[in-house]
């Protein structure tokens, strides 16, 4: 990561950030949910794709630097100055698999580009009909994908700017949709005791339609011999569009000019999300670090149907030059059970 000194900012110009945040997080605490559940497609572009986020409570609007950024804020890996790889995976409920790899390297000074790659895998689902509703004695599965090419760099010492575009596929069975989609975002150093502000808005594309040799039928009219052949038509869905806005503020340690630590940081995390699928959500995190080396991390996910507290540790070692990190993280998704996940990040 870089290790820049922000720009001087008027006092003027960090009251009007410290109200921005104060009134951000109250948003969060204070704001109702208008729920539209059911009216986007590509679900699986709202899942957490790293550990370390999933145990802050889905909180990564203040965070950069890392891989996971090319899926929260495109903003964040210009602060990536190393060829970066990141690779998470995990189990979600009723045996829906999830896997994350991202791949981010520095392009002259102060740019950077990465790849990414999401996956989920429903595994075998048995089919049933109106007529056999025990099951046919066949299986298919859904698959949906997402791929990115990510640009971002430093606007100036303390902004930083990145865009996303990506591909986004669903496959059910012998049906298709797909979409392009874009994400934006922006990071912000205040120098102002350790806090850092981000903004993003992500998945805004086209539409997805089902189309696909399932959807064609061919009956018999009586009194013909000959079939007739139809089509049933799917209605186009828009993706789940995403804006966020959060704040991480070093509160011991890292980047606090007051409280200096260089053994321990204590970092706390807020962020607003609106969804167009899902109204208003809120999410918390706190997150200690020793010595930069170990981290215990603790979430809260506000207006979210099941999961609520989450949980997660991390290590962190440098071997020859190299930089390993190694995130798990346990979500409480209620009556959906525990889900762990794991991640494994590289900088060489």
């Amino acid at each position: 990561m870089f290790l820049r000194n922000p720009r001087k900012i008027d006092k003027r110009v960090k009251k009007l950030l410290f109200i921005f945040a104060i009134l951000m997080v109250s948003s969060i605490v204070l704001g109702q949910d208008f729920s539209k559940v059911g009216t986007s497609s590509a679900q699986f572009l709202k899942f957490p794709v790293d550990a370390r986020t999933s145990s802050l409570g889905g909180s990564h609007s203040g965070i950069y630097g890392d891989v996971a950024s090319l899926h929260w804020n495109p903003a964040g890996i210009a602060a990536i100055d190393r060829f970066a790889v990141a690779l998470s995976y995990f189990n979600l409920y009723v045996g829906i698999q999830h896997s994350f790899l991202g791949v981010v390297t520095q392009i002259g000074r102060n740019n950077a580009i990465g790849l990414s790659a999401i996956i989920l895998d429903s595994g075998e689902i048995e089919e049933t009909t109106i007529a056999e509703p025990d099951g046919t004695g066949a299986n298919f599965k859904v698959k949906n994908y997402a791929f990115g090419l990510t640009y971002a760099r430093y606007m100036t010492e303390w902004l930083m700017f990145g865009g996303t575009i990506k591909y986004v596929r669903e496959d059910i069975w012998h049906e298709t949709a797909q979409a392009v989609a874009f994400d934006i975002g922006t990071v912000l150093e205040t120098g102002i005791l350790g806090m850092k502000l981000g903004i993003s808005m992500s998945n805004l594309g086209t539409n997805m339609k089902l189309e696909g040799q399932d959807l064609m039928l061919f009956l018999v009219t009586p009194g013909f011999t000959q079939e007739h052949g139809s089509e049933l038509k799917t209605e186009a869905w828009p993706l789940p569009w995403m804006f966020q806005a959060g704040v991480a503020i070093d509160v011991l340690g890292g980047s606090n000019q007051a409280m200096v630590s260089s053994i321990h940081r204590v970092t706390v995390l807020g962020q607003y999300s609106e969804l167009n699928d899902a109204g208003t959500r809120g999410n918390f995190g706190v997150e200690y670090q020793w010595n930069n080396t170990l981290s215990a991390r603790l979430g809260y996910y506000n207006q979210y149907d099941s999961a609520r507290f989450s949980y997660g540790l991390g290590a962190s070692f440098d071997v020859d030059g190299k930089r390993f990190d190694l995130d798990y993280a346990l979500v409480d998704y209620n009556k959906l059970d525990f889900v762990h996940q794991t991640t494994l990040s590289m900088k060489f």
